[in-house]
């Protein structure tokens, strides 16, 4: 019995607006990044001329919304089409879901002039589980569901599990959320998309489980260690929930050993999210540890970044303006100043700034709430810089 090399990626959001996310990214810059966002199915198709797979499984959420250009669309089948005589298996997601009058549904195609799914392309249209064929491989199966609508689904849909196939190889294919999932973008509460737990999925024994909906790279081990499926994560980093290097898998299973996953690189930036502590340092030594900070986080020229400088630097020391300059070392850098200035007296009831300062920080500790505190925060520093004779200088645009 041959290996099975299947090639495995999910969750490329073709279409994003890329609005907001914390970057507070240029219009220029965002156009180029939407750009690359929606080149998903040219590097799929890159990645796989690589690593020739035996099938290429996508477990959902291939575009972000139901609004998702034709043109996206036309670009995504085309790539598709150009992977034959490779399988191709769609599991519908959340986002992309197959309900009718959407790019799953084939009158509607037909009623717009846009093309059919190809040949080679397999697509999951049910809600409750299926299981087929891979074609090319008798050995090989592959088990699937849909989401028909973007509504949170909270039924569990590995319990009960799909019966395992008799198949050397089985797959499954599961667009849901692990539940000790805690990458940066894991929900809150009872928040959860198709929840399972990784007892659950182990359970179910299925050779390779190929997961959709989180967005960090993540394997799902098994109680012996092995690997009974990952999340590939999303290629593509949109915003502070997807930093970090990104990547496609390639699984390796071969008849009596673990799961071989590889991963390859799928992006040509990534997003970093860093914080420094100011410690007392004046400019230089500001911006000679952030420039220490940076070397560490792995920070390449094409990358976005955002640099959070939180403490108390040298007295008369602004940070964004020590700062300013690391501008031209990546694509993309956001500046946050989180560092207080301290000064002897500033809670002393006997001086103006005192006054001020204790009456903020009453107010802060009384927040309600993560956006009412950072008003607050930024209330305090540029009104302590005012009483202090310096003319105040707002951060720049940020989101909360």
């Amino acid at each position: 019995m041959a290996p099975l090399v299947v090639l495995q990626s999910s969750d490329w959001h073709v279409g994003s607006a890329l609005s907001g996310r914390g970057l507070g990214l240029t219009e220029e810059f965002r156009a180029k990044r939407r750009e690359e966002v929606d080149s998903a199915p040219e590097r799929l198709l890159a990645a796989s001329r690589e690593v020739r797979p035996d099938v290429v499984l996508l477990p959902g959420d291939l575009w972000d919304a139901e609004n998702v250009p034709p043109a996206l669309f036309r670009r995504l089948v085309e790539a598709f089409a150009a992977l034959a005589p490779v399988p191709v298996f769609v599991a519908p997601g959340n986002h992309d879901f197959a309900g009718p009058g959407g790019f799953f549904d084939e009158a509607f195609l037909a009623a717009l002039g846009l093309p059919a799914w190809p040949g080679n392309v397999t697509v999951f249209r049910r809600a409750s589980w299926e299981t087929l064929p891979v074609p090319g491989r008798d050995d090989t199966t592959v088990t699937g569901r849909a989401f028909l609508s973007p509504l949170l689904e909270a039924g569990r849909p590995l319990d009960p599990p799909p019966a395992r196939p008799l198949a050397p190889y089985a797959l499954l294919m599961l667009h849901g959320s692990l539940e000790s999932y805690r990458g940066p973008d894991a929900p809150t509460g009872p928040k959860r998309t198709a929840p399972f737990s990784r007892a659950e999925l182990s359970g179910a024994g299925f050779s390779w489980a190929a997961l959709g909906h989180h967005h960090a790279f993540e394997v799902v081990e098994r109680l012996d260690g092995s690997a009974a499926g990952a999340y590939s994560g999303s290629p593509t980093g949109r915003g502070l929930d997807e930093t970090g290097p990104r990547c496609f898998l390639r699984v390796t299973l071969d008849a009596g050993a673990p799961p071989k996953i590889e991963t390859l690189v799928s992006d040509c930036r990534q997003v970093l999210d860093v914080s420094l502590e100011a410690g007392g340092r004046d400019a230089d030594g500001l911006r000679e540890a952030a420039l220490a900070l940076l070397l560490e986080a792995g920070a390449t020229p094409g990358d976005v970044v955002r640099l959070t400088v939180r403490g108390s630097p040298a007295g008369g020391t602004r940070a964004i303006h020590a700062l300013t300059d690391l501008k031209g070392l990546v694509a993309h850098l956001v500046l946050r100043d989180r560092t207080v200035n301290e000064s002897e007296g500033r809670t002393d009831p006997s001086t103006a700034e005192g006054r001020f300062t204790l009456d903020l920080e009453a107010r802060l500790a009384a927040a309600p709430d993560a956006r009412s505190r950072r008003v607050i925060e930024m209330a305090c520093a540029l009104g302590r810089e005012a009483l202090l004779g310096r003319l105040p200088v707002p951060p720049p645009a940020e989101d909360v």
